[in-house]
């Protein structure tokens, strides 16, 4: 099996002003502590998120869709929704199988401890992430 290494770029977050995000908390994913920083709980769901893309990412199915290609990218974005699961999921990735399985992956991502709030009421909060697999040998 060959080796692949992960290059993201996570672009997520809610589309607070300057006075909503004072009134507001971001998501918070399994592991992460409520009583963390909007910057803090940021950080922390950011890579709760990619630490569980990365280990729920179908390595044997990129061995077969790589013949040739030393790297693919692929965009994922999706919704965590007031009640803290995800929805809305959109992938583009130069191989559909990739696509479909990171569809996947989301889509059993576990559910949010909180969801994002603004004024204390639950909201919507759209993520998005550029993700590059790399073969590395």
């Amino acid at each position: 099996m060959k080796l692949f290494v992960f290059v993201m770029t996570f672009l997520c977050g809610l589309s607070l002003s300057a006075q909503e995000r004072e009134d507001g908390t971001y998501p918070v994913f399994r592991g992460c502590k409520q009583e963390l920083s909007f910057e803090e709980t940021k950080k922390c769901t950011s890579d709760k998120i990619m630490d569980y893309i990365k280990l729920s990412f179908n390595y044997e199915l990129a061995d077969k869709v790589f013949p040739t290609d030393l790297t693919t990218e692929f965009f994922v974005e999706f919704t965590i929704n007031k009640k803290g699961k995800t929805e809305q999921i959109n992938v583009k990735a130069h191989h559909k199988a990739i696509a479909i399985d990171v569809i996947q992956l989301i889509k059993r991502m576990p559910r949010f401890k909180a969801p994002g709030t603004v004024k204390g009421k639950p909201v919507d909060t759209r993520f998005a992430c550029l993700m590059t697999v790399r073969l590395l040998g």
